[in-house]
């Protein structure tokens, strides 16, 4: 159990810092979004799914964090693991292969392992 905590304390860690990385490049696409032809409101869209997309990473770790320190929480874990699957695949499909599909799939694993890993037996 104890090693389902830290496999999803690592986790939600990488994925901490990715939500706060990702955030943090909100000006460079200010930037391409102001060189570009896009207009409203397709630009609005864009800023909005950025910061949208950050906020569900920190999210996800500070919730994920939270229910592997709970009794039973190991579902919690589970399901933002399969969040960051279905997020994974959706930028695979959309965007191809990058570092945030990968990084995606990395917490994805992470997550779902340290889920299983907290089940008690007779839960």
């Amino acid at each position: 159990m104890k090693t389902g905590r830290w496999v999803t304390g690592i986790g939600s860690v990488v994925l901490f810092l990715t939500g706060i990385g990702h955030g943090a490049k909100f000006g460079e696409l200010q930037g391409m979004i102001a060189a570009s032809v896009m207009k409203a409101p397709l630009d609005g869209i864009a800023r909005a799914c950025w910061l949208v997309f950050s906020g569900e990473m920190v999210g996800l770790a500070v919730i994920a964090t939270v229910a592997s320190m709970m009794a039973g929480g190991w579902r919690i874990v589970v399901i933002c693991g399969l969040t960051m699957v279905l997020d994974a695949g959706l930028l695979l499909h959309f965007l191809g292969p990058f570092v945030g599909v990968y990084v995606s799939a990395v917490v994805a694993v992470l997550y779902l392992a340290g889920g299983f890993l907290q089940r008690k037996p007779a839960d």
